[in-house]
């Protein structure tokens, strides 16, 4: 009958413990965050974070948006393939919240995080530093004008293009861009010609003749022979 209490006794202080521990270790699961789908090694909302009002999306060259523009001037680069989810969190003229890595010497910042004001964070599966730049079936060749609102730049912000005041882009080569930098700069006159497309988001280019204006565009520039002579 001794026996038989102790067993009985033995149980009970397990069955306490075990509640105990439960009890205990309730709140720190609850408190865990939920895990992310992402392939990263680290999470990338430890990183700085940056909050801005969405002006607008770009429209890219090959139809595939990979960018949006902050009202406060940064721009923000993604994959092509989240567009849609960042849309819905923030359309424009919604804040949204990034995080990610910022160029050292520009406004650009390469998300890898995102939520809107208030809600829960997305993580994304990669690193996007450079675009994967192709041609979309629908391509044709554009001419753009305009002037220029602020340089396009590229992920580790170098300048590649600029970004017209209405929305247009026109994209080049970084190496390109650096024989000229003043045809891409801020209410700069610029005009180019060569493949894009057209969508709802605006219009894009891969620039292959550029200028002042339209009746003064010549080819781009090669980097290893310098600026053309007749670039005006």
């Amino acid at each position: 009958m001794v026996e038989h209490w102790r067993r009985v006794s033995r149980s009970s202080v397990y069955l306490a413990l075990a509640v105990g521990f439960v009890l205990l270790c309730s709140p720190l699961l609850a408190a865990e965050p939920p895990k992310s789908q992402s392939s990263l090694w680290f999470d990338p909302t430890q990183l700085p974070s940056f909050t801005g009002v969405v002006e607008r999306y770009l429209p890219s060259p090959d139809g595939r948006p990979d960018r949006l523009v902050f009202k406060e001037g940064p721009q923000i680069v993604f994959p092509p393939d989240v567009l849609e989810a960042v849309q819905h969190v923030a359309p424009a003229g919604r804040s949204l919240v990034v995080w990610g890595i910022r160029a050292r010497k520009a406004p650009i910042i390469t998300m890898l995080a995102f939520a809107a004001s208030e809600g829960e964070a997305t993580v994304l599966d990669r690193f996007y530093w450079r675009a994967q730049h192709g041609r979309d079936k629908a391509a044709k060749l554009l001419l753009l004008s305009g002037v220029v609102k602020v340089p396009y730049l590229s992920p580790q912000g170098e300048i590649c293009g600029a970004i017209l005041e209405d929305g247009s882009v026109i994209r080049v080569d970084p190496a390109v861009a650096a024989l000229d930098k003043e045809r891409f700069a801020e209410h700069a006159k610029l005009a180019a010609e060569g493949p894009g497309t057209e969508t709802s988001f605006g219009k894009a280019i891969d620039a292959e003749r550029i200028g002042e204006t339209v009746e003064k565009l010549h080819p781009l520039p090669k980097p290893d022979s310098g600026r053309p002579s007749a670039q005006k």
